[in-house]
């Protein structure tokens, strides 16, 4: 693991792993982690590129929205179906 933060409750890491894709590729690939505890849920999604941007879901309903810019990470939360004004950075 390279690093972490925190977003309320959110832990944010950039994780290198892999060993399928190593043993594709011969590159171990970095991945984009994210936990919340009180969700009780996890997210990973494979970076594929220096910035990148996704939602996170929780019981199939958007609960998130990040970005990633290689520097660290915005979060920007949704209660109840409406998205707050403020994105959250997160530097690692």
């Amino acid at each position: 693991m390279k690093s972490k933060s925190s977003f309320p409750d959110i832990t944010f890491t950039v994780q290198r792993g892999g060993h399928v894709a190593y043993e594709k590729t011969g590159i171990y690939p970095d991945f984009l982690r994210l936990h919340s505890a009180k969700h009780k849920r996890s997210w990973r999604f494979k970076q594929t590129k220096d910035t990148q941007n996704g939602v996170l879901k929780v019981n199939g309903q958007v609960a998130f929205y990040y970005s990633f810019d290689g520097f660290g990470c915005k979060m920007q939360s949704v209660i109840d179906g409406v998205v707050t004004d403020e994105w959250k950075l997160k530097r690692f």
